[in-house]
């Protein structure tokens, strides 16, 4: 590895070579002003060409020998190579940060002296800073890009910044981005606004005057991304007003509109055209947007077997109902034999259930705890159960213990549950026909536990036959 000081004398000695050229070539003034203009205005071409030469051998030369520097004098000259006249050096130091931070090595302090380039006078500087902005995470960043962005005027700059919100969405960045579609018609700024809108909640002022500024815009250019703001946040009359839009010849209007409409809930117009394969998912999207037990009637309405998209919005709607409109809902479900989705909604609701009364949580329990016994899942069901404690005494609930765990083979569980005889029969009558051998350890057990409290007829029915000592001894 080279030596830092060499390297350093190197590129000085460029940078001298740089300058001089330069100096071959000095300002000149106006006579009306006396304001003096760069060499590039009024330099010889010749002369300009080989600044420009010179200009480039720097840039190749720190290119070539600055990885050959060793990490911690990198870090040393950074912070010289940032603030360089030259601001192609400028955006080369980005570019070094840029090395660093994709090997983890990149300091706090580097990162920000990058981000304080978003308002660099040099529009190659910002550009190389903002392309960095998704790599970076720093406490104020999109604060920082927001107001960097109300003040850019470079299209290229701006589009970086706008693509950093669609990734990092912020509140921040609502206002200038609206103003971007006032001033003028940028698609980069209609898409990120919608993500933006998306993602945060604004007040009904805001959505009318983005409306405004929207119906403003599509006078000049009908941006599909115009229309769907426009259908997210019109009201009534503006929304019917977009309906025949859906029937537009043009593929990418009918989607803007749909889309718009989704986000909104407003699933009207969506579930009349649902039998169009591609409004079918917005008019799901739409129904998720409104959760009540009547989005979910209208989402059964759209059932297709076997369709997973279908299968995601009745999940995200029941999940977010109240437990008399959930235990409706699983009604629906339960109609359609839909078993594992209703499995799968229950345990969620569960997993969640503790802010909730007792009394809620119970009937969530009636409902999950059969549903895990069938799934194979006995011992879930019984620590289902056993969270309730000493709250645990209902009839019904204790039969479901007792069900959980005779699958799960718990048996004292079991026995705590039902104390009894008489049910471990029934279990036993049950699983003969359906598991003989599981039936052949119950019997087993009510044995072992019951069997000075059978009856004559149940131990004939069981098949327990009482032994004479005495006659066993005799035989012998």
């Amino acid at each position: 590895m080279l030596s830092i000081l060499s390297i350093k004398n190197l590129l000085i000695c460029l940078g001298m070579a740089f300058l001089m050229v330069c100096c071959e070539a000095p300002p000149t003034s106006t006579p009306a002003t006396g304001v003096s203009t760069s060499i590039h205005e009024h330099a010889p071409n010749s002369q300009v060409a080989t600044a420009n030469m010179y200009r480039q051998r720097l840039l190749d030369s720190y290119a070539l020998y600055w990885p050959m520097i060793a990490p911690e004098y990198q870090h040393e000259q950074l912070p010289a190579v940032l603030s360089d006249p030259l601001p192609e050096l400028r955006a080369f130091g980005i570019e070094r940060v840029a090395v660093l931070l994709r090997d983890g090595d990149a300091s706090d302090e580097e990162l920000q002296l990058v981000v304080d380039h978003l308002r660099d006078s040099s529009p190659i500087v910002r550009l190389a800073a903002a392309k960095l902005l998704p790599e970076i995470n720093l406490p104020g960043l999109p604060e920082y890009v927001a107001n960097s962005l109300s003040v850019e005027s470079n299209k290229e700059v701006i589009k970086e910044e706008l693509s950093f919100f669609r990734t990092r969405p912020s509140v921040q960045a609502i206002e200038p981005t609206i103003a971007l579609l006032a001033m003028e018609s940028i698609d980069e700024a209609a898409d990120t606004l919608i993500v933006l809108l998306e993602t945060n909640q604004v007040s009904q002022d805001m959505e009318e005057r983005i409306v405004k500024t929207v119906q403003k815009t599509r006078r000049l250019n009908d941006n599909p991304s115009l229309i769907t703001l426009e259908a997210m946040l019109g009201n009534a009359q503006v929304q019917r007003n977009l309906i025949h839009l859906l029937q537009h010849p043009n593929q990418q209007v009918r989607i803007a509109v749909a889309q718009g409409f989704a986000s909104s809930g407003y699933a009207s117009p969506l579930i009349e055209r649902a039998s169009n394969p591609e409004l079918y998912e917005y008019a799901l999207t739409a129904l998720q947007q409104r959760v009540n037990i009547e989005a979910f009637k209208q989402l059964m309405e759209l059932y297709v077997p076997d369709n997973e998209l279908w299968q995601q919005a009745a999940f995200g709607i029941a999940t977010t109902l109240d437990t008399s409109s959930l235990l409706r809902a699983d009604d629906m479900l339960k109609r359609m034999g839909l078993e594992q989705l209703r499995l799968s909604i229950l345990n969620a609701v569960w997993a969640s259930a503790q802010q909730k009364s007792l009394v809620a949580r119970k009937a969530i329990a009636r409902r999950t705890v059969p549903l895990l016994i069938s799934a194979g899942d006995a011992m879930g069901a019984l620590q289902l159960l056993d969270l309730f404690g000493d709250s645990l005494i209902d009839e019904d609930l204790l039969s479901l213990r007792f069900s959980a765990a005779i699958s799960a083979s718990a048996w004292d569980a079991a026995e705590d549950a039902r104390p009894m005889p008489k049910p471990w029969i029934e279990a036993w009558r049950i699983l003969r026909k359906s598991d003989p051998t599981a039936a052949a350890v119950v019997l087993q057990q009510i044995t072992l536990r019951f069997g000075d409290q059978l009856t004559e007829v149940q131990k004939e029915e069981l098949g327990v036959v009482e032994v004479d000592s005495t006659h066993v001894e005799e035989s012998s």
